[in-house]
């Protein structure tokens, strides 16, 4: 009796605290259900519906009073089946006819090629505190849209959901392949009208929390990668067979082509000067993948039009660097911890880049879109690569983890005028090695030289080796903008390169966190500086020595002097980026210590 009394009040508090957590929630998910059926014909529809229960006015007025479905009307039939609002009191009111509103899609904007999707907006009214929205609406797809019915889906919102519901029809004969993640039960699979259903039920699913610093591929989260199409294929294959990654250059382009790198004779260079030219001469297009229909045009198409997606300014890119005789190749970056080869698809693209193959050196990833700094193999830790070569096994590599380095060492002095002055190295590598733009601007080491020390005056600049993976600079350099003086005394700021730890503004964390941080990359950053100060100052900091280390990195930070000379060492490892919850405090507390305004600023006093 005791027994049953105890697992009671045990099963009455455990209800007590998930109601607790729904109370402070600006809305909770009562219901909802995600339902996609394949056809023999491979035409698809995916229903949707929602029980969604309102507890504060944010959540009405700011978060959940209107409801987005984009779709293309040329392909895609909308119907929206249920649209009502239950009051507090219980009284029911359906959406009025204005209710239903289309727009073009905010990423459609100016981008004529598309201008046929639409954005069905759906108002709800009669929304006040208490008050549920029950919303239910099904989008039907002609066959011969997408070639297979695939999906990157991931299970939860931003408000926790009490019951989801996830199913998938597939026709017999037809191949079906997923994985899931952060799921521990298999779906239960029924059969039934030559269908196969498979039906995924998950309860009390948390909201995503709104934190700094977040995984970023959202890996602590449920998700089901799938792929369903009525003939056995390879999704990635089918998708690299388009016309368009043959990457075939018609006359004009191959003229313009041959025209903007005239008397540039390195093919690096070549291959910087046309990433430009795409980069910043033809609109890009924010297209979303899934809404273009995972369908790109060829390049004759593109370059007529003065625009085009990520995708399709890979395939032109691609083709112009062919056209000098250049090896390169369109690439998608996909999370590799999301990848298998049987359920691999479109949909798990998260960008695409150009593999450029040059003489005597590794292949660089440039971007299409965008001009870099560096190749942005530096970048896709964790990423896996996978060529798009029509007629082709898709080949793919995973990238590693690269030597991302800062270190700074020199001479300096602090002059009466409080002008910080000496000789300085810089070793540069991995992500934060500017390789690229120093190949192509000869005049750009002087200006990153100069913000590395504090927008000063830099001379007598000497490169030493300037490679891919690192390149080192001795320089001269003064600059007056890293002491004050306050009070008869002067606060003098250490250096710091902004690109490294600082550039991750991790100067105040929340003392706990609910949801694994993920730190923005791995990085080895030292400063060894000995700085001589000038008569009438003395040293006020107290000596500093302090070392910490723990399974995500290590910091070493030193502070001495000796008469006039301060000698400064700040060194920071971070070896690996995922902290879990349970291991948050131990971080916090070393990026803390790392940041504190005592380690990087000293203080000195006038008059002795």
């Amino acid at each position: 009796m005791i027994h049953k009394i105890l697992l009671l009040a045990l099963s009455l508090f455990t209800g007590i605290t998930v109601m607790a957590q729904e109370e402070k929630s600006d809305a909770v998910y009562q219901e909802q259900t995600r339902e996609y059926t394949l056809n023999k014909d491979g035409s698809w529809s995916y229903h949707y519906s929602h029980k969604l229960l309102i507890n504060t006015y944010l959540a009405f007025h700011n978060l959940y009073g209107e409801d987005f479905i984009v779709y293309d009307p040329a392909f895609q039939k909308l119907k929206v089946n249920r649209s009502v609002t239950t009051m507090a009191d219980g009284k029911q009111v359906a959406s009025p006819e204005n209710a239903y509103n289309e727009l073009l899609p905010g990423f459609a904007a100016n981008v004529p090629v598309w201008n046929r999707l639409r954005e069905m907006v759906v108002t709800h009214t009669a929304l006040e505190r208490g008050a549920t929205i029950d919303f239910d609406y099904t989008l039907t797809t002609a066959k011969g849209y997408t070639q297979a019915l695939m999906g990157n889906e991931q299970l939860w919102m931003n408000s926790p959901v009490k019951k989801l519901t996830f199913i998938i029809h597939t026709p017999s004969g037809s191949s079906f392949n997923y994985e899931q993640f952060g799921i521990q039960t298999k779906p239960a699979v029924s059969k039934q009208g030559g269908k196969t259903t498979y039906t995924w039920a998950l309860t009390d699913v948390p909201a995503a929390m709104r934190e700094d610093f977040r995984a970023k591929e959202q890996q602590n989260r449920s998700r089901i990668v799938f792929v369903a199409s009525p003939k056995t294929a390879d999704a990635v294959a089918v998708f690299a067979s388009q016309e368009a990654f043959k990457c075939e250059i018609p006359a004009d382009v191959k003229a313009e082509t041959a025209t903007a790198v005239s008397g540039i004779d390195k093919p690096l260079l070549k291959a910087l000067k046309l990433q430009e030219k795409v980069a910043n001469e033809l609109n890009t297009w924010q297209v979303p993948l899934q809404y273009s229909a995972y369908k790109l045009r060829n390049v004759a198409t593109m370059w007529q039009s003065n625009g085009g997606t990520e995708a399709e300014k890979a395939v032109l890119l691609t083709a112009m660097l062919r056209s000098l005789n250049i090896q390169a190749e369109p690439v998608a970056v996909v999370a590799d911890r999301f990848y298998s080869k049987k359920g691999a698809s479109p949909a798990i693209i998260e960008r695409f880049l150009v593999k450029v193959s040059l003489p005597g050196m590794e292949p660089v990833f440039l971007s299409p879109t965008q001009s870099d700094q560096q190749d942005l193999r530096f970048t896709l830790a964790g990423k896996r690569i996978i060529s798009l070569v029509p007629g082709k096994i898709q080949s793919s590599e995973v990238i590693g983890e690269p030597k991302n380095l800062i270190s700074l060492t020199g001479n300096l002095e602090l002059t009466e005028d409080l002008s910080l002055t000496g000789k300085l190295g810089l070793e540069l590598g991995g992500r934060l090695n500017p390789w690229l733009k120093l190949q192509k601007d000869s005049t750009y080491a002087s200006s990153m030289l100069s913000g590395a020390f504090g927008n000063g005056k830099v001379t007598d600049i000497v490169k030493g080796k300037t490679d891919i993976d690192l390149s080192s600079f001795s320089f001269q350099a003064a600059s007056g903008s890293f002491a004050t003086e306050k009070a008869g005394h002067v606060f003098l700021k250490l250096p710091a390169l902004p690109t490294g730890s600082d550039s991750w503004h991790m100067t105040e964390l929340v003392s706990k966190r609910a949801e694994p941080l993920e730190i923005p990359f791995t990085l080895n950053e030292s400063y060894d500086l000995f700085i001589t100060i000038p008569e009438g100052m003395a040293l006020v900091t107290s000596p500093v020595s302090l070392r910490v280390s723990n399974e995500f990195g290590n910091i070493e930070i030193s502070i001495s002097a000796e008469g006039k000379l301060i000698h400064v060492i700040r060194k920071i490892n971070i070896t690996n980026v995922n902290v879990p919850v349970e291991k948050y405090d131990a971080f916090r507390s070393m990026i803390n210590s790392w940041n504190s305004k005592k380690h990087r600023e000293i203080v000195l006093k006038k008059g002795n």
